[in-house]
């Protein structure tokens, strides 16, 4: 019997997942860059006009009247457009169909009639009341072939705006949108003082009349573009025209700290639940106590900001009713600081993968929120109910945030932290006379690394670790083994797992040999080019899993 033992650290930080997908594209593109065909650019639906007239009133609420038509160019866009579909919030908004149809490329027009036009709550308020006021509008075609134009004209009425006495929009121009001939026009009275920008050739025009604003951007043609595999979001980098009121980010700051702050008042019931979280803990012992319990205790509802309002509902509402959006979440934590005479403000944060700021302030680049404690400089997270105090989530770091209270600032959240967000597998395996391999193997995880290994493990029931194992021990040659992970509920220790297995004939022993290292249950990085490698190993563990209660992957 021969005996081999392997170490293998890995303190990549926060990019260790992406790290075989980047490898293998790197090694399958020898191409040079090659330019976009315009005339060909792939694009499933061309955008052939859209025409906005946005009337804003000195209080904030507004009317946005939208005509657009869009042209099916594929069979695989016929989903973008059937059904059509806006989401909008019925709680600060009304919204309506003046007219929708589909023209043919013969001329023929075909009325969408009023019962094919529907409104519902947006799915994930199903089971959350509180949210049901998050609506989404859809318009279903009766028929839309390739080469056909759908039309649609809406108008929405804001008779409760987001932030009293202010206004502020983005429109943006995906990259890999095809569109033509898009227009916005923005009358305001000029005691709003509003601002325009624009990034990627918009032709923005501004003139004042009886006491008016107008504000005018124009977009002759875009054409489709594709960015390549691993960039920024689309975002980051599309052409945007903008229009705000607000004349700073700390502005912007000071607008949510202002409606979310009352939120997080310290009733009794508040105070009850923070005491019994934080026992007898003190200082950063008690903060992640408290954090802790909020993550493991509210069920999050993933609704974006923006879409349901920016005004968090309070902390004592969320305690009761035992679910909230990142809003709630924000806010009870920073109750629950409260209560146990702590410092926490509330923060705007994008979760999409962007990077960077739009050319103005404006609350809605953003759509998630989570809290900073400025005396540690740290930020917290409870809405990801494994995620480790004090580390965020990967498409959470290095990004710029507005930080709330009394002295709003941009603050960037930290880097990779590769010392606190740490996996280290250490495995000894055992090669038999006859080619059979035994392996034990302990794995340790840090930040980011234990919140996924915590999600892993917390989504796959234990009667069903030797399915996971089988599936991981495949490549490899097969084999069956156990998994012995901890307490995936305890959030501010490393979490470890162990693991045994065997793999029968895993190498033929002759004058030579060879086979892979390493080879057993090297859960996460074997699975560097699965999206969500967590969502997939509860898959492979079969119907009867549990399905972990926290949309991780969600901005809200």
């Amino acid at each position: 019997m021969q005996r081999y033992n392997l170490t293998n650290s890995v303190a990549l930080g926060v990019l260790g997942l992406s790290l075989g997908i980047v490898g293998s594209f790197a090694e399958a593109s020898s191409a040079g860059f090659v330019s976009v065909d315009t005339s060909a650019s792939g694009a499933m639906t061309r955008q052939l006009s859209y025409h906005a007239v946005v009337q804003v009133s000195a209080n904030g609420t507004y009317t946005d009247q939208v005509s657009q038509s869009i042209q099916l160019l594929g069979i695989d866009g016929e989903s973008k457009l059937n059904p059509y579909s806006e989401t909008f919030s019925s709680a600060l908004s009304s919204f309506k169909v003046v007219n929708a149809w589909v023209e043919t490329p013969s001329g023929k027009k075909v009325i969408i009639p009023d019962k094919n036009i529907f409104v519902r709550p947006v799915p994930v308020s199903q089971g959350a009341p509180m949210y049901s006021h998050s609506k989404v509008l859809s318009i279903v075609p009766p028929q839309i072939a390739v080469g056909d134009v759908l039309h649609v004209v809406t108008e929405k009425h804001f008779f409760k705006p987001y932030f009293p006495n202010e206004y502020s929009n983005y429109w943006e121009i995906p990259q890999n949108q095809s569109a033509r001939n898009e227009s916005i026009k923005i009358v305001a009275p000029v005691s709003m003082h509003l601002h325009s920008a624009q990034r990627g050739g918009w032709e923005v025009v501004h003139s004042t009349k009886n006491g008016e604003e107008i504000i005018r951007a124009h977009m002759a043609i875009h054409h489709a573009e594709y960015p390549g595999m691993e960039t920024v979001g689309e975002r980051q980098f599309s052409p945007i025209f903008e229009v705000t009121s607000f004349p700073s980010w700390a502005s912007v700051g000071t607008a949510y700290w202002v409606r979310a702050n009352k939120m997080a008042k310290v009733t009794p019931l508040v105070q009850k639940v923070a005491d019994m979280a934080a026992g007898k803990r003190r200082g950063w012992a008690s903060q992640k106590a408290l954090f802790s319990w909020d993550s493991a205790n509210i069920r999050y509802v993933g609704l974006e900001l923006g879409v349901g309002g920016f005004v968090p509902v309070a902390a004592n509402k969320t305690l009761q009713t035992g679910y909230g959006d990142c809003k709630a979440h924000s806010t009870l934590l920073q109750a629950l600081f409260n209560a146990k005479g702590f410092t926490l403000y509330p923060t705007i944060i994008n979760w999409d993968n962007v990077y960077n700021l739009p050319p103005l302030p404006t609350p809605f680049w953003f759509n998630h929120a989570i809290d900073y404690a400025p005396k540690k400089h740290i930020f917290l997270d409870s809405t990801g109910q494994y995620e480790t105090p004090g580390q965020l989530a990967v498409g959470e770091r290095d990004k710029p945030t507005v930080v709330t209270g009394p002295h709003p600032r941009i603050v960037v959240t930290p880097g990779a932290e590769p010392e606190q967000n740490r996996f280290v597998y250490t495995a000894e395996l055992r090669l038999h006379r006859n080619g059979a391999l035994s392996g034990s193997a302990n794995m340790t995880s840090k930040g980011w690394w234990a919140w996924a290994y915590r999600e892993i493990f917390a989504s796959v029931p234990p009667s069903h670790y030797a399915t996971v194992m089988s599936m991981l021990l495949a490549p490899s040659g097969g084999g069956a083994g156990a998994f012995f992970p901890g307490d995936p509920t305890i959030l501010d220790k490393p979490f470890r797992v162990g693991a045994k297995w065997s793999t029968p004939d895993f190498a033929k022993v002759g004058r030579h040999l060879s086979f892979p290292v390493p080879p057993g249950p090297f859960l996460v990085p074997s699975l560097s080019a699965t999206p969500n490698p967590i969502s997939y190993l509860a898959e492979v563990a079969g119907p009867v899993s549990r399905k972990h209660s926290v949309e991780t992957y969600l901005g809200g």
